[in-house]
This record gives C-alpha cells, structure tokens and sequence, in this order.
C-alpha cells in the first residue's frame, strides 16, 4: 500500500502499473493480484485506509471528555478543510465518474462500517439526540453532510469557521434536541450581537 500510495503520487493512477508498484514493495506482479485482483480493488483500498486514517487523526485531535456535538462538528470540519486537499485523494479522484473526491468517499464501504459503529453507540438519553430519529436516518444526514461539505455547495466551507458555524447553526439543531448556541454571543459597546 505505501508503494502504491507513492507511486500514484509521483506517477499518477495511469502511470502507476500493479507490476511497477509490486516491483517498488519488492514483491511480485503475481503476489500483487492475489492481494488486489484489479486496479479498481487497489484504489478501493487506499480509499479505505485513508478513510480510516483520517478516522484515527480525527479522534487524536479531539479534546478529552469532547461531547457528541463537539465530535461531530469538529470530525466533519476536518472533513471539510482537510479531505478535500488530499493529494491522493486527489490524485484517485480523477477516476471516478465525476472526479470528487466526494465519489470516492461514498464508494468505500468502510464509511458505511464507520456511520453504523458511530450510530450504533449513539443513545437518546446520554447523547441528548431528537427523540424519534431512526438511526439509518442519523447515519445517512452525516454522510450527506459530509458530502455536502466536500463538494462546496457550502460557501467557503474549506475554511474552519465557516464550516463549524455551518454545522453548530443547520447540522446539530437536526440532530440534537438542545443543541448547542450555534454562534457565541459577545457584546460590543452596550449592545448584545451575534457574530
């Protein structure tokens, strides 16, 4: 996978044959295609584990004690600041159907795993979750979030702030039944504004 993943990006996903990359990890085009029968199932794996090494990024760079709303908001602003400037997912993007990075992201079924585990965890009481949410319906609003998000049909949702602002004013009042206060109040002269 690291021979790969450094072949594509100095190569690109054309360039980057399953004989040359094996012959880069040191194994051969034969031990090559009994781990990855095509180069689809190759780009489904590197997709997979940077899916999951975002993951793991995600949860390092969560305070301790981070509640539900901060955990969402924070992973999904990484998603939308970071994600989308990957270079090899960048790079792979290129050959999906519409060339987003988003497309990759829907096709890996370990997102799928991801959005079940998280919901499966969730609990009405506890995460102060809107009663009545079926959790299908909680996993498919991240994901579409998520996509959303990745596409840019948000305004400026590469920067942080206006992704979490985002989020903290449309996202959690749908999933939260007291969401936080979307935007801090701060007072200016003798008057109480929003930012």
């Amino acid at each position: 996978m690291d021979a790969a993943e450094r072949s594509i990006l100095a190569r690109g996903f054309q360039a980057s044959t399953m004989e040359l990359i094996a012959r880069e990890a040191g194994y051969s085009r034969a031990a090559m295609y009994r781990h990855f029968p095509n180069r689809r199932r190759l780009l489904e794996e590197l997709v997979a584990r940077k899916t999951r090494g975002l993951q793991q990024h995600i949860l390092e760079r969560l305070p301790a004690g981070s509640g539900l709303a901060d955990m969402l908001v924070e992973s999904l602003v990484i998603v939308a600041t970071e994600l989308v400037d990957d270079p090899l997912l960048q790079t792979l993007s290129e050959h999906t159907e519409d060339g987003t990075i988003a497309q990759l992201i829907v096709q890996d079924p370990s997102l799928s795993e991801l959005i079940t585990l998280l919901v499966d965890t969730l609990d009405l009481d506890r995460d102060g979750l809107r009663e009545g949410l079926h959790p299908n319906d909680v996993a498919q609003y991240l994901v579409t979030t998520a996509i959303t998000l990745l596409i840019g049909v948000v305004p400026d949702s590469s920067n942080p702030e206006t992704a979490r602002r985002y989020l903290r004013t449309f996202f959690l009042p749908a999933l939260l039944s007291d969401p936080p206060d979307p935007v801090p109040v701060f007072k200016r002269g003798n008057q109480l504004r929003r930012r």
